[in-house]
């Protein structure tokens, strides 16, 4: 039976890995605009530039995501059904791959809705936990609802055309109506959004991605929620165009509030995967931030920032989908090494898996948005974006939102720096806070060589950024206007100096810093001895834990974070003598507490008493369907 099963995992496994492979191979063969300037049409399918971009980062998810997951679900022959695991993990990639290739908005549902009954049911493998089903019943109620808004937004097109291809309804939206296009786009909104993670309709996501295996939560994080904003430029910027200001607005409004919450729970979190989950937040948020100032420059006219802005959305979507792909799978490591998933249970891991903490420094690193590496430039492109379309725009509320979003996104980037420190510290150095922590081993090849494969393909495209800019000019060729200006006069910053020019010789400056950095100080003598703690024996509760270091952010942020300490205090013979002292605290969903706790409960409320039509007789339910019948046919008179 275990052989079976390896058989189903390898096999299921490889073959992603393989289609990954070539898949990546012939559309990196063929990218180019020349190849992708125009569509080429099938029975309900298209690709363009933009489509084969989401493509080739789906492919590329995928392919780390399988060949981490040869090892990773090891663990799990001969305790669960790999059949079942693999069945959905194909499904999930072929309904994905559906999504972005297909150009009919009903296949689009279709395969919109398998991509998300195949997620929910990867997320609820291991279903025996109940706290599991509780998350992956609320990611199949929240995406569900987000797939309410799409169904109408579609069916209200195909009423206006009689069809569902995008090329037709793109050639009735100019006809509608202001407050049908404003309706359109809010539906589409709440839909994708939904998927998407925004605020505040991102309450399954940190529910969903701590209890699915990781493999799953690198895919789901790296490259699904990515596929809602693909669906976003696909049916606003190309479909419902031309937009109206305010939407743009209304996107990076959203986006800085999603990248401000998502930062400041992932600051306090210590589930290491819950944190990470926190952080595809943020960074989804980042992700609209550019989206909207695109969507903001592009209404106002202004095509060069547009082209800045679209960049600084690829370039970033790019790098975090290898970044948050490799610390899932270091999250997945240590799970699986310590049998835990909180960060003060841990401590101490990077003598026990060096390969493991070399590259999750390297990811922590990266998505802390620290120079040299990728995530730093991205950000740095979104920066110049919102700066120069600020200083461009002409009075009016923009003036102000402008700038207040680029202190907002200079805000967030510290506040990512100090979960990364607070995450990579608490999971590897120091000493073991657990017995399990102190017994951890490193991984196999495979869970290591996933790693190390993202990792280095993003310090390669940092190194190359020519190559990568190749690479997201193709999905900017489609969004941008044929008047707009060229692609590679848009990125020159304002010291004068090319974008291309200005990285590589930055990084090679740097390491050769480094490298004479370390000479200088290997040529000293060391002495080596351990920490001095006045004479008494260092122990790991000496050490600063997680909830230590951030306390001081969850009193000043108590109102947003829903924070709530608890004390419990045991005294002695007289209230003066303190015997012990037990201090607790909690950090609520604020989302959660002011918005789906009271709607739940009004939902509850009404189906009480709606239970008074349920009376038990066949003629009351008869005397229901009559009058509806009546209602319609008047309706449609």
């Amino acid at each position: 039976m275990i052989n079976i099963e390896r058989g189903i995992r390898v096999g299921t496994m490889g073959l992603s890995l393989m289609i990954a492979i070539l898949g990546i191979l012939f559309l990196g063969w063929n990218f180019h605009m020349d190849n992708f300037s125009g569509q080429w049409h099938g029975d309900g399918f298209a690709c363009d530039g933009l489509t084969a971009f989401f493509l080739l980062v789906l492919l590329l998810g995928q392919g780390i995501a399988s060949l981490y997951g040869l090892g990773y679900m090891k663990d799990y022959e001969g305790k669960r059904s790999l059949l079942s695991f693999s069945l959905s993990w194909a499904a999930f990639l072929g309904s994905m791959a559906g999504v972005l290739i297909v150009n009919n908005g009903f296949y689009f549902l279709f395969l919109w809705e398998l991509m998300s009954l195949f997620s929910f049911l990867l997320v609820i493998y291991e279903h025996e936990e109940s706290s599991n089903r509780r998350a992956a019943f609320i990611y199949f109620v929240m995406t569900h609802v987000g797939t309410v808004f799409l169904i109408a937004a579609v069916l209200y097109l195909y009423s206006k055309t009689g069809s569902f291809l995008y090329g037709d309804w793109a050639a009735i939206t100019p006809t509608l109506s202001p407050g049908e296009k404003n309706g359109l786009f809010l539906c589409f909104l709440i839909g994708f959004g939904t998927k998407a993670g925004l605020v505040p309709f991102h309450i399954w996501l940190p529910y969903a991605h701590p209890v699915a295996p990781s493999p799953v939560s690198a895919l789901m994080s790296g490259v699904m929620v990515k596929i809602a904003l693909y669906m976003m430029m696909r049916w606003v910027w190309l479909t419902l165009a031309p937009m109206e200001l305010w939407w743009g607005g209304l996107m990076l409004a959203l986006g800085v509030l999603s990248a401000f919450i998502g930062i400041l729970y992932a600051c306090v979190e210590q589930d290491v995967k819950r944190l990470l989950a926190y952080s595809t937040v943020e960074n989804m948020g980042i992700l609209t931030m550019a989206l909207g100032t695109a969507m903001i420059a592009r209404t106002l006219g202004y095509s060069d920032l547009v082209v800045l802005a679209l960049a600084a959305f690829f370039w970033h979507g790019v790098h975090h989908l290898l970044f948050k792909s490799g610390l899932f799978m270091a999250a997945g490591n240590i799970i699986q090494a310590t049998h835990t998933k909180r960060l003060d249970q841990m401590g101490g891991l990077l003598k026990k898996m060096p390969r493991t903490g070399l590259w999750a420094m390297v990811g922590a690193v990266g998505l802390s948005a620290l120079p040299p590496l990728g995530g730093f430039w991205g950000e740095w492109l979104l920066f110049h974006a919102l700066w120069k379309t600020s200083v461009q725009v002409e009075g009016g509320l923009f003036k102000l939102a402008l700038p207040l979003s680029l202190a907002a996104l200079a805000f967030i980037s510290a506040l990512a720096l100090a979960t990364m420190v607070k995450w990579f510290a608490g999971a590897f150095l120091g000493q073991a806070r657990s017995t399990n922590a102190a017994n951890a081993q490193e991984l196999p090849w495979p869970q290591t060589v996933s790693m190390a494969m993202a990792m280095m393909l993003t310090l390669l495209a940092t190194l190359y950024p020519q190559g990568l800019w190749k690479l997201i000019s193709v999905p900017i060729h489609v969004l941008k206007d044929t008047n707009d200006s060229p692609l590679t006069d848009s990125l020159a910053l304002p010291l004068g100096a090319d974008f291309f020019n200005l990285i590589t010789p930055y990084i090679l400056l740097l390491g050769l810093f480094s490298v004479t950095l370390y000479q200088l100080s290997a040529r000293k003598r060391k002495r080596v001895a351990g920490t001095w703690n006045c004479g008494v024996p260092l122990t790991p509760r000496m050490q600063y834990t997680g909830l230590g270091i951030t306390m001081p952010l969850r009193i000043a942020m108590k109102k947003v974070l829903a924070f709530r300490p608890i004390i419990d205090k045991k005294f002695g013979e007289t209230p003066y003598v303190l015997q012990s002292l037990h201090y607790r605290s909690r950090t609520r969903e604020i989302t959660e507490e002011v918005f789906y706790r009271p709607a739940m409960k009004l939902l509850l409320r009404c189906a009480e008493r709606i239970r008074i039509l349920q009376t038990g007789s066949i003629h009351t339910y008869l005397a229901y369907i009559l009058i509806t019948l009546v209602v319609v046919l008047i309706w449609t008179m």
